[in-house]
């Protein structure tokens, strides 16, 4: 029953609430307006550092995941030559598997004639260390890669429903790359990006045959890796070394002065983002706490000019929590207000930011499309409040 009554209490302070509030809308509005525009600042860089910073990569275990470079003086992450790349996958101890890539460009020759379309260049093992699984048809099989192999390629998803129709009938079919025919295996996740490679629509194997495969002078391979269980970055990045170190041994007019780097994928991947969209975050919680701060300001002369309510409320037996628990029930009220209309508010900033975005940046940040205000985002936002 004491609970009952204390409900009972709660919801005649909150309509009793909302009327003083609405005989005042000038502090009402003022106040949800400048909560809401510290909320929607908020809200609109947290879905940005959520979905860049905070959700985890679409790969099997990914933080075994990482990018493997060549190092030298000027560039301290620099591409790999194929020969490399097979002398790395060759002697290493500390990778389950390695992987190459290259994001390219390839001459698409279809009925309406020929045009260029984002590729990349991939091992057969590629997408078995990132540990992802065509949706549709198969992976790459080994040997898939190898110069006296056929052609094939795998659609993005993406690819798939815009230039097929999303028929499962896509299989089997052929398509004209650089003037060569791949058959079509299968279709990669919807959700599967790589932003390293992207904007490929198009990921055919390797084959190293072409002319810059076929020396080891000739750079333009990337590698990506899966650590073996207990293999630390440190660790991986040391033995890599090590490996380089016997090639320029062994190689020394094309590999002299080339050391090794092992990084995160994740690191890859949003390395360079990161400071900025801390600076921004830490921006958008300077600029709440501001506007904390002058709602409480305005709070505070608005409580001034109540005394006599509260003299009189306390004259008629009003308790002193009774009295403090309105004052708390009407800033909840406010902050409801607030963040309700920072949510909406931060909904449209985030699509307003996400077109700013120049559209060849974006497609190499594809864990950037499709961002919105969703329940973690809502989460966040109800944290704050």
């Amino acid at each position: 029953m004491r609970g009952t009554g204390l409900t009972h209490d709660v919801f005649r302070d909150v309509r009793f609430t909302v009327r003083q509030l609405r005989k005042t809308p000038g502090f009402t509005c003022t106040a949800a307006f400048t909560l809401g525009l510290g909320m929607c600042a908020s809200v609109a860089i947290f879905a940005f550092v959520d979905a860049a910073l905070l959700r985890p990569l679409p790969y099997a275990n990914p933080s075994r995941l990482v990018g493997v470079y060549e190092r030298v003086e000027m560039f301290p992450q620099s591409n790999l030559s194929y020969a490399d790349y097979l002398d790395w996958k060759a002697l290493n101890k500390s990778f389950d598997a390695l992987a190459a890539y290259q994001r390219s460009e390839a001459t698409l020759t279809a009925a309406g004639g020929a045009q260029p379309v984002p590729a990349a260049r991939v091992s057969d093992d590629f997408f078995r260390t990132l540990g992802v699984m065509p949706v549709v048809g198969r992976d790459f099989r080994p040997g898939e890669d190898l110069p006296s192999s056929a052609h094939t390629v795998l659609l993005s998803y993406s690819a798939w429903q815009t230039r097929y129709g999303g028929i499962p009938g896509v299989l089997g079919q052929s398509v004209t790359l650089n003037g060569v025919p791949h058959v079509i295996v299968g279709v990669l996740p919807r959700h599967f990006h790589f932003a390293p490679a992207e904007p490929a629509e198009f990921w055919v194997t390797l084959h190293g045959s072409g002319s810059c495969d076929l020396r080891r002078s000739c750079h333009n391979l990337f590698g990506v890796a899966r650590l073996k269980e207990g293999v630390s970055v440190r660790a991986a990045a040391t033995d890599m070394t090590a490996v380089a170190q016997q090639l320029e041994k062994a190689y020394p007019d094309s590999n002299r002065g080339q050391g090794a780097a092992v990084l995160a994928l994740e690191e890859v991947i949003v390395g360079m983002i990161r400071p900025m969209l801390m600076v921004l975050l830490s921006g958008a919680g300077l600029l709440l706490a501001i506007a904390a701060v002058n709602v409480t300001s305005l709070l505070l002369v608005r409580a001034e000019g109540r005394k006599r309510e509260v003299a009189i409320r306390t004259a008629l037996g009003a308790s002193t929590a009774r009295v403090i628990r309105q004052f708390v029930i009407e800033a909840v009220v406010l902050v409801t207000l607030g963040t309700t209309l920072g949510l909406l508010c931060g909904y449209w900033a985030v699509q307003l930011l996400t077109s700013l975005i120049p559209a060849g940046i974006l497609a190499t940040m594809p864990f950037l499309q499709d961002l919105g205000v969703d329940a973690r985002v809502a989460a966040f936002a109800g944290a704050l409040a």
